[in-house]
């Protein structure tokens, strides 16, 4: 019992300081000498949840819940993650059973309004935010898989590129690294210029490069990051996933083109969403989704056809001219939450899984490195 208790103690330092794979090792440990462990079961449970493994977590939560319903925070980490499952009707019950239990409050408010859609929400008088775990963690996910070639526009600090694991591309007209962004890729190439820069004077001394994964969070206005699409889905593979950062604001204001607009420091998403409409009117609706990955979501695109992209490359003048002086206001909120492309990062990535998006990382020799 001493050592059990020994192995949980570290388990949860290491949990509080992030080292995830260290407190995940540690808790299995735990259980595999106590199943029914009720409070190993729910951090792994949380562990498992945060990296995009909500079907895994779900069992953990339930165990722990099944040990001790008294205890608030595992009614709402199990609601959370049928959420995350978008298994709203159960979640319903859930809270309702919570509350005969006698737990209610915001948390359990909060949760409620998430099972909500976005047009449900808006007849209720709020605009929709995205909620459904970190914008970081579904690339994290993503980016255990090895992609033929990953480019990300807009690095600044570097946190999204170190995810990567595959041969990369940075663009950013000002790095600010606080990590090092190179990890296991066979190569990351970072160019500090603009992405019309890159793709003017820099794209054709690198022939033979193809974009399967791309991060798109560079300027965040609609017509940068249509002309950043264009230009990246002309060199991608024939299996490519495109994801923009910011496309769901969740006030009118911080959807704004200027961004001096804005208090210093206020969330400021700009108009990606406008790409939304622009996709789905070229014809890519099958192609869209919306992810609703906290905290401003990730606009994705899979498999783009080429003579879509064409069409978008031949008539970006008169799109830009078109959608330039669009304001997003109640009309526009109201049709961008109908779209029906709205959809959850977990659900996706399973999705992803199911038709074998990328390839499964090896351990790669380094045998030719010299000693």
């Amino acid at each position: 019992m001493v050592l059990i208790t020994q192995i949980m103690e570290k388990a949860v330092a290491d949990h509080k300081k992030g080292n995830l794979q260290e407190a995940k090792q540690n808790y299995q440990e735990v259980l595999r000498a106590e199943p029914r462990h009720v409070h190993a079961n729910h951090n792994l449970g949380l562990i498992l949840a945060g990296e995009h493994q909500a079907n895994d977590a779900l069992a953990f939560f339930l165990l722990a819940l099944e040990e001790n319903r008294n205890v608030e925070q595992f009614w709402l980490s199990y609601i959370e993650t049928l959420i995350l499952l978008n298994d709203l009707e159960k979640a319903i019950e859930a809270i309702k059973s919570a509350k005969a239990v006698g737990f209610s409050g915001v948390n359990f408010d909060n949760l409620l309004k998430r099972t909500l859609n976005p047009s449900q929400l808006y007849a209720k008088g709020e605009l929709f935010k995205a909620s459904d775990g970190n914008y970081l963690n579904f690339l994290k996910a993503l980016h255990k898989n090895i992609y033929e070639g990953y480019f990300e526009i807009g690095t600044r600090t570097g946190a999204s590129l170190a995810l990567s694991n595959s041969p990369s591309v940075s663009i950013d007209p000002f790095f600010q690294l606080d990590t090092s962004p190179v990890g296991n890729k066979d190569f990351c190439l970072m160019f500090q210029e603009t992405s019309d820069s890159f793709f003017e004077k820099r794209l054709s001394f690198l022939s033979g490069l193809k974009c399967q994964l791309a991060f798109i969070d560079g300027m965040h206005l609609f017509e940068y990051a249509l002309k950043d699409f264009i230009n990246l889905a002309k060199i991608s593979s024939e299996k490519s996933l495109f994801l923009f950062h910011d496309p769901i604001p969740w006030t009118f204001e911080m959807a704004t083109r200027n961004y001096k607009a804005l208090p210093r420091g206020a969330a400021w998403t700009g108009d990606i969403w406008k790409l939304v409409h622009i996709f789905i009117d070229v014809g890519m609706k099958d192609n869209v989704k919306l992810l609703s990955s906290g905290p401003s979501g990730l606009l994705a695109v899979l498999n783009p056809d080429k003579k879509f992209v064409y069409m978008l490359e031949n008539n970006y003048d008169q799109i830009c001219s078109e959608w330039l002086d669009v304001n997003l206001n109640g009309d526009n909120i109201e049709r961008f939450y109908k779209t029906g492309v709205f959809t959850k990062p977990e659900l996706y990535l399973q999705y992803l899984r199911k038709i074998s998006f990328g390839k499964k990382a090896e351990n790669q020799s380094r045998d030719w490195v010299s000693h």
